[in-house]
């Protein structure tokens, strides 16, 4: 069995962290999560690369794990604020989780969530949402998530995925 990645991305973040894992973990296959075969028998682990979506994990990204039966998983996600905020941390679990339980008889084996930069027209429609005006902590939030997912996030990702499955 080989692994499968299977990514949803709408600014490019996710689709990096993923192209770094097809890089970084050796054979596997790479797909579009829009993409994915319906016939996964030979395949495990698969990895879920995704985004925050106004909270949840994308469309995209939910009909894929809702095919998934028997299978270990790894799910890798992006989002515009803080990884290490508890309230990011708990997202990130309760999402992972939720796409493994739409599947059949699967198993979470590993969580992995970085910052990514924030769509720029996302940020604005929050903002207009927000009253017009970015206080100096959103901006600073904004700032912050301009540079990532960058190189270090790029290998600690691969680094979680071995840690977990080259055992």
């Amino acid at each position: 069995m080989r692994p499968l990645i299977v990514v949803s991305s709408k600014t490019g973040n996710t689709r990096m962290i993923a192209r770094a894992l097809q890089d970084g973990i050796g054979p596997c296959d790479y797909v579009e999560a829009a993409q994915m075969p319906s016939d996964l028998r030979a395949y495990n682990p698969i990895v879920l690369c995704f985004w925050c979506d106004r909270g949840m994990a994308p469309e995209d990204t939910k009909a894929a794990a809702e095919r998934i039966k028997g299978k270990d998983i790894a799910c890798f996600a992006t989002m515009g604020g803080d990884p290490q905020n508890p309230k990011a941390k708990d997202w990130m679990h309760r999402t992972s989780v939720g796409l493994v339980e739409s599947g059949e008889a699967n198993e979470l084996k590993l969580e992995f969530l970085c910052r990514g930069r924030i769509d720029p027209e996302l940020f604005a429609r929050m903002t207009a949402m927000m009253g017009g005006e970015v206080t100096p902590e959103r901006e600073a939030r904004r700032k912050q998530s301009e540079t990532h997912p960058d190189r270090l996030d790029a290998l600690a990702a691969v680094k979680a995925y071995k840690d977990v499955f080259s055992a």
